[in-house]
């Protein structure tokens, strides 16, 4: 329309004498079409505007939504860190003390403290045991005992026993066959937590070279099915092969073949067979 005005306006011959007030016309018709043009182009900022705002808040909807994946994803994964030198995995991403000696060391938090290895520089949690430890990978810790030290035996059912001492339980052996150690056993995990039974162990005369078999319990929980045909719990159940345990410590009993086949992947100590017993429990 400016182009017309001007081609008009170049093309009028106008005496302002004969045609009072043409020019102001003409300049008032510019000032609206220069308006017009100014308002359509605001409308189209405005349109851009909140394309922009919108397409900005869908942005922040996705990093909000890549965010918590990240969290999820940082909750469920597995931390790695090792006690008394076994490697031990948790979800958990923090800890307390007690809690890191209970439920990974399966020992009494009573008798225990923990401490945390960071090179040569030691950490003690001792009297510190119901603080939070923010848990990462790669972190090393190490139970230590409150309780008497007591004479060391470095193989055979003695060496077992005073290891299974050292984690609170009164192990002792038969009489008469001291490779037949029998303990009161507290079940941790699984459908069967929080009773007690009685275990029985035979114990190699060159432990730790060689790790007990699987453990006699008494009383009898499962159905007897002495073929392997079927995994545990309900496999490898025997009613007759605990004849000596049933004799010397009274009661029915039951032998599970469970041996412990990662004996020689793991340390050899009394720890990592009661940690095998742990797991028994946790899958009936």
């Amino acid at each position: 329309m400016l182009d017309k005005l001007s081609i008009a306006r170049a093309n009028m011959h106008i005496d302002p004498r004969a045609y009072p007030g043409a020019r102001e016309r003409l300049d008032r018709m510019e000032n609206i079409d220069e308006l017009q043009q100014a308002e359509a182009h605001l409308i189209r900022a405005e349109a851009e505007l909140e394309t922009a705002q919108r397409e900005e808040r869908e942005a922040l909807q996705d990093i909000e939504k890549a965010v918590h994946e990240i969290e999820e994803t940082k909750h469920h994964q597995e931390i790695e860190f090792t006690l008394d030198g076994e490697p031990e995995k948790t979800r958990a991403h923090h800890l307390t003390p007690n809690q890191i000696i209970i439920e990974y060391g399966h020992k009494d938090a009573k008798t225990h403290y923990l401490v945390e290895i960071k090179g040569t520089h030691k950490i003690s949690f001792q009297a510190k045991g119901d603080e939070e430890i923010k848990m990462h990978d790669c972190m090393n810790f190490q139970t230590v005992s409150t309780g008497p030290t007591p004479v060391s035996y470095t193989n055979g059912p003695a060496a077992f026993i005073e290891g299974l001492r050292a984690q609170g339980y009164e192990a002792q052996s038969l009489t008469g066959r001291p490779d037949h150690v029998v303990f009161n056993y507290q079940i941790e995990t699984g459908r069967l937590a929080g009773q007690t039974v009685r275990m029985g162990l035979v114990i190699p005369a060159d432990f730790p070279n060689s790790t007990p078999s699987g453990p006699h319990v008494s009383p009898r929980l499962r159905e007897a099915h002495p073929g392997n045909d079927i995994s545990h719990p309900a496999g490898g159940v025997h009613n007759n092969q605990s004849g000596a345990f049933e004799q010397g410590a009274g009661g029915d009993w039951q032998y599970w073949s469970r041996p412990c086949a990662e004996w020689g992947q793991r340390k050899k100590t009394v720890e990592s067979y009661m940690w095998h017993i742990w797991r028994l429990w946790e899958a009936q």
